[in-house]
Order: C-alpha cells, then structure tokens, then sequence
C-alpha cells in the first residue's frame, strides 16, 4: 500500500479526523489532506511526525503487514520513502521485524545534506548504526559523533537526533532502532 493511502488507512482505522492527527501530529490539516490525496510528497521529518501521530513508525506505513515464514524483497520490491527536498533516501530492509519492534532502515544521504531532527522516541528505544559508505555525523542530545565507513554507534531513542553527511560523497549508513522491549 502506497504511503499517502496507508496514512489514510490508518487515520481512519484510529477513528480520527485530519484536525485531530493535526493536533497529534504538529502537521497542519492542509499538509495531511494533500499527503493523503497524494498531492506532496512529505519530508522525511515530516512522515516521521505523522507517523508519531498515528502511533507508529514510518516503516510501519511503508510496509505490509503480512509476515509469512520466507520473506524474500527483492530490491526493486523494496519500500522507500525519498525526502525531494534533501534528496534523502530511505529504504525498510526488514519489514517483518516492525511487529518485534525493531525497524532496520538504509538511508543515503548526499553530500552536504541532513536529516533534520527526529524527535525523542519512548524511554528505552535503543538506535544503533553502523557506517557503510562515507562519513556521517550524529547529534543525539548535546553530543555530536562523526563516524567513517566501518563505524558503529550505539545511542539511546529517548534524546532528540540528527544525521548529516559532512562529506563530499554519498553517505550510506543502516540504521536500527531496537523497541522490543519496551512495553507500549
């Protein structure tokens, strides 16, 4: 199911009307109508809102929710979500993991481009990442990390973080963000 048709889905599934996941969300009512009726196409910063707003991740309104025994996405059948702004992209890898809590995502982020920041998740959400391609830099909280190809950083979900690619190639890294064991 397509983003914007997922997000209406699952607004209505919640029973709320676009002013009440406006509220939810910090999303203006005019930004969610024309996500829904797939006239823009949201940052990621924004989807990640709505996608608070509903109660779930991005992924979550990205991927099916059936989880049969062998699952195999092949590349091409892979869920992305590309920022047009930042030119951004995010890839779900492991859309069966999403009914575990745990979301494993591969973003390209090109040169000079950021993230913008995602919001604090609940206490006890663990974020661990791991560089594939180029340089990136991480802002979790006050702290800041720059990570190489081959480095990993293990942060915690509950602060406010960024990435960034300070370099002058393509950044790769995945991410994975653990929330199996926190109750809801």
């Amino acid at each position: 199911m397509p983003f914007h048709a997922a997000v209406g889905a699952r607004r209505l599934q919640l029973g709320l009307s676009l002013q009440q996941l406006a509220e939810r969300s910090g999303v203006s009512t005019a930004m969610l109508s024309e996500v829904e009726r797939e006239r823009k196409s949201p940052t990621l910063r924004i989807a990640t809102q709505i996608a608070e707003g509903l109660g779930c991740s991005v992924s979550d309104l990205l991927d099916d929710a059936a989880t049969p025994r062998l699952t195999l996405r092949r590349r091409a059948e892979r869920r992305t979500l590309k920022d047009r702004a930042t030119g951004i992209e995010r890839h779900s890898l492991a859309p069966t993991l999403l009914s575990h809590g745990i979301e494993v995502v591969w973003y390209l982020v090109p040169p000079g481009r950021a993230s913008g920041k995602f919001a604090a998740q609940r206490r006890g959400v663990l974020g661990h990442l791991t560089v594939v391609r180029g340089v990136l830099e991480c802002r979790a909280g006050a702290e800041r990390v720059r990570l190489a190809a081959g480095d990993s950083l293990d942060y915690p979900g509950d602060i406010q973080h960024e990435f960034r690619n300070p370099g002058a190639r393509i950044c790769e890294f995945v991410l994975v963000t653990d929330a199996s064991h926190v109750s809801s």
